[in-house]
């Protein structure tokens, strides 16, 4: 029964990291005026949850690692295209929209406890060569799972985003040579 318990705890680990990640993506929703320095300190929170979760799920440091290391790098050159073509912006909230993200972050807790209790109770009734087996799964073969990174499904979506970063570069680089300036302006 010590397995059990200790399979309930990552668990509620992993409960709470899927949460976390679920508010991050819930906090720009509907809001049109929203800062890309407050978008970029979001996705780089996200990142951060996602290598915890990724940690936690294959034991072994390397690949978060390096998935923390991409996604930065990756948010510091959209950071620096965002800064050089939008003008100083100041950075507001609106208490309406917090509002509504509180009753959004309420509703899926609500929605989370409910499929977490049910879910419990389902493990009860499992058979126990069935946990096992389970546990056996997620213990030996999770180093495996890694492999199916970069498969066809995913390997569009990867090569989709190495080719728009590529695009904005090389657009954001020839609008400053057509200029001759410099995409930022000094307003005086």
């Amino acid at each position: 029964m010590y397995w059990m318990k200790i399979n309930f705890e990552m668990f509620y680990v992993f409960f709470f990291l899927d949460f976390i990640l679920l508010l991050i993506l819930l906090i720009p929703m509907n809001m049109y005026n929203f800062h890309p320095l407050m978008l970029s300190i979001l996705l780089i929170f996200y990142t951060i949850f996602a290598c915890f979760k990724l940690n936690l799920m294959i034991n072994s440091y390397w690949y978060s690692y390096i998935m923390f290391l991409v996604m930065v790098g990756g948010v510091m050159v959209i950071f620096m295209y965002f800064t050089s073509l939008i003008n100083n912006q100041m950075i507001m909230m609106n208490m309406n929209y917090f509002m509504k993200l509180f009753y959004k972050i309420f509703i899926i807790l609500l929605m989370f406890y409910l499929l977490m209790y049910l879910n419990k109770y389902m493990y009860m009734y499992m058979n126990m060569y069935e946990w096992e087996g389970l546990i056996y799964l997620f213990i030996n073969k999770s180093n495996e799972l890694i492999k199916y990174l970069f498969m066809d499904y995913i390997l569009s979506m990867n090569l989709f985003i190495l080719m728009y970063l590529f695009f904005m570069m090389i657009c954001s680089v020839l609008i400053c040579m057509k200029n001759n300036i410099p995409l930022r302006q000094n307003l005086k």
